[in-house]
């Protein structure tokens, strides 16, 4: 098991840092965000694993509760960016952090987002099942998934997708929280000339997403940058629900953050 150690945030929150302090692991903490409302120890104990094993590599991690989620159970009285930039000061205070990779599976991919671009310290975003617009790539795979079934199940399909838009006119985008369609683009741009490094990863559990030529169109040139990695991975559901998945997933990051932030 690896080194981890307690840090005391505000009021009564905390978290637990794998892999020791800034003077021993270069200065670089990659923050592990809340997916949704599951509590910090990730799906299937996603983000213990992945911790202890960046832990291995010299880089350190944090996992860590949200207000109002897990072990953090009273809500914060400020907005949920501005309680996660505190939560770095403390980290930089107590540890000696001044650089920080953010991010994580869905909600905490948005999050990620967010925080790098309100805040200079963050240097890499982990983005996993994250933004991306249905337009007409999105279409076009739809369209050709419907004609690689037989006849009989197109009608099917087609019920089916009806009854879902009867049970909710809710988008991806109305769901999360996405900034105005094409921001992404000029957003994507200001992290890249800053020289955030990014990650994104769209599994097949993202319905928005179906054909890799989808992200291009989302973030434009910028998408086609050196410090921008871009994967698909169809056979994975959302949540990495199959252990070779995650053993898949886990090494993956590990890989990513070595490349880019091991001392």
């Amino acid at each position: 098991m690896s080194q981890e150690a307690i840090v005391q945030l505000g009021g009564d929150r905390f978290g637990l840092l794998s892999g020791g302090d800034a003077s021993v692991q270069g200065g670089t903490c990659l923050l592990l965000l809340n997916a949704g409302f599951i509590h910090r120890s990730g799906p299937f104990r996603l983000h213990v694993r992945l911790a202890r094993r960046l832990a291995q590599a010299g880089i350190a991690s944090f996992r860590f509760d949200a207000p109002g989620i897990g072990d953090a159970l009273a809500r914060s009285d400020r907005p949920l960016l501005e309680t996660m930039r505190a939560d770095m000061d403390a980290l930089e205070q107590q540890h000696g952090f001044r650089r920080f990779v953010v991010g994580g599976l869905c909600s905490a991919a948005d999050l990620g987002w967010q925080l790098a671009l309100a805040d200079p310290r963050v240097v890499g975003v982990l983005s996993i099942d994250g933004l991306a617009r249905t337009g007409w790539w999105y279409r076009w795979a739809r369209l050709r998934r419907l004609l690689a079934k037989p006849p009989a199940a197109w009608m099917q399909s087609l019920k089916r997708h009806s009854r879902r838009r009867a049970a909710s006119s809710m988008s991806a985008a109305e769901l999360r929280d996405w900034p105005e369609p094409g921001v992404e683009r000029g957003q994507i741009k200001a992290l890249v000339e800053r020289g955030v490094a990014l990650m994104f990863l769209f599994t097949g559990g993202a319905g928005y997403f179906l054909h890799p030529r989808q992200f291009g169109e989302t973030y434009g040139a910028a998408s086609k940058a050196e410090s921008v990695q871009f994967d698909h991975w169809p056979q994975c559901d959302h949540t990495f629900f199959k252990e070779t998945d995650r053993r898949k997933l886990i090494e993956h990051l590990a890989q990513w953050m070595t490349r880019r932030f091991a001392p």
